[in-house]
């Protein structure tokens, strides 16, 4: 990645934000969520948790098996090889504790820094971002209802904040990919006489598609604004983890 990120770039999330912070809450507080979940609605949703996560750990696992190095493997890098060049992307942060809001300041932030001492100059990248973009599972949101969470500000697990010069050419073809995967996978079970999507014996299942989306850009101001409430509102240096409430 050797482009720099300028105004207009997009703002790109793959993957779904506070799986790691939901699951936690699963593990922790089992009693109030089955008061008021169905056992089958709660059984379906954590299927679906697991199921994106045994993607994303066989991306991270085939592409450390490809790499002759020690540098840190990239998953997306394996499911679509050269995705960097191809849709010009500048910058990749993992988003973990902290949720996305953390990861986005601090995104912004290192922009100012000076590679060679550490220590900020200047004021850092500027953009403009939604919350209504940002992929978040319906569970995720009723569990952060549940315990007066903010999903923005929960513990994430694999998944990336991005810019980019392509991203919602990008976001079409990283879905694409994964539907072309799940229909050559049901061709070549369906050949083999067993079925695809039906609890049987014979039953293979295909994942839901890792989400991405485009929900946010990088400006020339340097406010950081989120643009989708009734009032605008900005992005502050306040960081915290919700999920410390609950450890």
């Amino acid at each position: 990645m050797n482009q720099k990120i300028k105004p207009g770039q997009d703002l790109v999330i793959v993957g779904e934000i506070g799986t790691y912070g939901a699951e936690k809450l699963l593990e922790l507080h089992p009693e109030d969520i089955n008061k008021r979940f169905s056992g089958f609605y709660l059984s379906e949703e954590k299927r679906k948790l697991s199921e994106q996560k045994d993607v994303m750990e066989q991306w991270y696992h085939a592409a450390r098996e490809a790499r002759a190095d020690e540098a840190e493997a990239d998953p997306i890098d394996y499911a679509m090889p050269d995705y960097k060049k191809t849709y010009g992307v500048t910058e990749i942060r993992k988003v973990e504790k902290g949720g996305i809001l953390k990861a986005l300041w601090d995104f912004c932030e290192a922009a100012a820094l000076d590679t060679e001492t550490g220590r900020k100059k200047g004021y850092g990248l500027g953009c403009e971002f939604r919350y209504d973009s940002i992929p978040v599972s319906q569970f995720t949101m009723e569990i952060c209802e549940l315990f007066d969470v903010l999903p923005y500000r929960l513990w994430s697990r694999d998944c990336f904040l991005m810019t980019m010069e392509k991203g919602d050419h990008f976001c079409r073809d990283f879905l694409e990919m994964q539907l072309r995967a799940s229909k050559d996978l049901a061709d070549e079970t369906f050949a083999k006489g067993s079925r695809v999507g039906f609890d049987s014996e014979q039953h293979v299942r295909t994942t839901e598609p890792v989400r991405a989306a485009v929900f946010g850009r990088i400006t020339k101001e340097k406010k950081r604004i989120r643009v989708d409430g009734s009032e605008i509102g900005y992005l502050t240096r306040e960081s915290y983890e919700e999920l410390d409430r609950f450890i």
